[in-house]
């Protein structure tokens, strides 16, 4: 009678380790269903929209280059005009305002005002090519709403 009570509990013990197992397998197969649930998702939804993503940064990468390319010809347009006024301050020499204010308003004798034949032969001024805003940004052609 021992030994059937002793195989009663170990069958009983090996009765609940199954369940337990069973259980195990339940969640396992549960988590696998989870990752492909998941999974799909990602292929048929989450990919197309990184995709369409993805598409839409390279045009504004392109956007971006080409603002920095205009933004570099602004910088050297600007760095030849200031060159240009330098030369010109150089050339013409660059009086305060107050100072060309008072020797407009005083009246020069006639031998004062002949050009000295000292100072350099003064070019014609040729002005600047300059770049147009709207070549590069039409829409700033366009009538504002």
């Amino acid at each position: 009678a021992s030994q059937v009570l002793f195989s009663v509990l170990q069958i009983e013990s090996l009765d609940k380790t199954l369940e337990d197992l069973l259980t195990r397998v339940d969640e396992f197969v549960g988590m696998l269903d989870m990752i492909r649930s998941d999974s799909s998702q990602v292929v048929n939804e989450s990919l197309p929209q990184i995709c369409s993503k993805a598409t839409e940064m390279r045009q504004i990468y392109r956007k971006i280059d080409k603002l920095e390319a205009f933004v570099k010809m602004v910088g050297n347009s600007v760095a030849e005009l200031e060159e240009r006024v330098i030369k010109a301050e150089t050339d013409f020499g660059a009086f305060p305002s107050t100072f060309k204010k008072i020797l407009h308003t005083i009246s020069m004798p006639s031998f004062l005002n002949k050009p000295s034949s000292s100072r350099q032969q003064q070019t014609p001024y040729e002005a600047p090519v300059l770049f147009k805003t709207e070549d590069y940004f039409p829409c700033l052609n366009e009538a504002p709403y």
